[in-house]
This record gives structure tokens, C-alpha cells and sequence, in this order.
């Protein structure tokens, strides 16, 4: 079969990215069920439909294998920035995207947060990794809700506080469906309306909706 035209990526032909994105996906799925030791770098060829020596080829062991899915959860703050971006008519439209945003994130990474759950013990420097996905997310939204405070469209409460309850929710939310695998009886965009409303409710006077946000980043009665 022809393959579509495309731009080879720098430093290497088209067929050795493809190649190498079938390792680490490879990986990435077996090591997030059977742990760091129990994905062997034979599984990992056979799952890529790759001989071992590929393996090598393309990384110097599984360590580095290992280190390349975890760069996936160093890249969450962009896009949780943009979710924040563009044109809202009101905050809670906002609030709503940025925790689909958020939740999506999750399950789109899920493979390697579990990675990262397994091998806590064994690899003490990805706790640091694998905290940063619910700080980041802390860190970007009581940046804006701080300076909607400061620009007078929202009474002054502690925006950190608002920001980590919210953000836990869907947190907790994702832990419980994927890790703990709960029957959890919730529907996602409830959940993200329902967890609007109570935020609002705690920083907005009296839960009123207020502001118009626009792509100035600013608000309007």
C-alpha cells in the first residue's frame, strides 16, 4: 500500500519515526499493566511487530524507553493555557472547557500515569512527574481566576484553594474510574457542570454569573 506524502521528521526517514512511535506505544501499554520489569523488551518488540534488535536500535535500553513516555506529562501547561484562550460568553462556559480540557488530558495520558503510579517505588523521580499533573493544573487556573481578582471581576477569595478543589475533582474523578476502577456512576459533562456550579458558588457573589470573558481575558457585567 502507498503511503501518504509526507515531510520525514529531522534527524530520521518517515518508516524509522513510525517504527519508533510503534515501540513506545508498545511500551507504554504493556509497562502500564505489567509494571517497568514485567514489560521485557522481548514483549515489547513482539507488541511492535519490531525484532529486538530494532529495539536497540533506536533506544540504548529500556530505561530510556522509560524516559521517553514520561516526557508526555511534561507538556500539559500549553494546553491547558489555550483552553483558557478565545472567547467565552460567560465564565462558567470557560470554567466548563478548562475542565474538559483537563479531564481529556488525563485520559489521554492514562497509559503513562499509571506507569508512573507502578513504578513510584522503584523510580522515585517520577513522583515529581506524576504530582506535576494536578499542580499544573492548580498553577494555571488560579493564575486566571487571580488576575480576573485583580482586574475586579471576581471578589477577592483564595484562588489557589478555589483552583485545587476544582481541579481534584476531576482528578479524583479519573483515579477512580481508571485506577481504582470503580463503578463510579457519573457522566462526564455532568460532572464538569455540576463542579462549575459549585465553584462558582464559592467565588462569585452569591454564585451570580457574572462576565462576559473575552479574548482580551477580561470580563463585563
Amino acid at each position: 500500500m502507498e503511503r501518504p506524502h509526507t515531510e520525514p521528521p529531522q534527524g530520521g526517514r518517515g518508516e524509522e519515526q513510525e517504527t519508533r512511535e510503534r515501540i513506545l506505544a508498545a511500551a507504554s501499554q504493556l509497562m502500564a499493566k505489567k509494571g517497568y520489569k514485567g514489560a521485557t523488551t522481548k514483549k515489547i518488540s513482539q507488541l511492535a511487530g519490531v525484532n529486538e534488535v530494532t529495539i536497540f536500535r533506536h533506544f540504548k535500553n529500556k530505561g530510556a524507553i522509560l524516559e521517553e513516555l514520561l516526557k508526555g506529562i511534561l507538556d500539559i501547561r500549553q494546553q491547558l493555557e489555550s483552553a483558557l484562550q478565545g472567547e467565552f460568553s460567560t465564565l462558567k462556559e470557560m470554567l466548563q472547557r478548562y475542565a474538559r480540557a483537563y479531564y481529556e488530558i488525563l485520559v489521554d495520558r492514562k497509559e503513562i500515569l499509571m506507569i508512573c503510579m507502578i513504578e513510584a517505588d522503584n523510580h522515585p523521580e517520577v513522583i515529581r512527574l506524576f504530582s506535576s499533573v494536578p499542580m499544573t493544573g492548580v498553577e494555571v487556573l488560579s493564575a486566571k481566576l487571580q488576575e480576573f481578582q485583580d482586574q475586579g471581576y471576581l471578589p477577592k477569595k483564595d484562588a489557589c484553594t478555589a483552583a485545587l478543589m476544582f481541579v481534584s475533582t476531576f482528578f479524583y474523578a479519573f483515579m477512580a474510574k481508571y485506577r481504582v476502577s470503580l463503578d463510579a456512576d457519573f457522566q462526564e459533562e455532568e460532572l464538569f457542570a455540576e463542579a462549575t456550579d459549585i465553584l462558582m458558588n464559592g467565588i462569585t457573589e452569591q454564585g451570580r454569573q457574572i462576565g462576559q470573558v473575552h479574548r482580551s481575558g477580561g470580563c463585563h457585567e
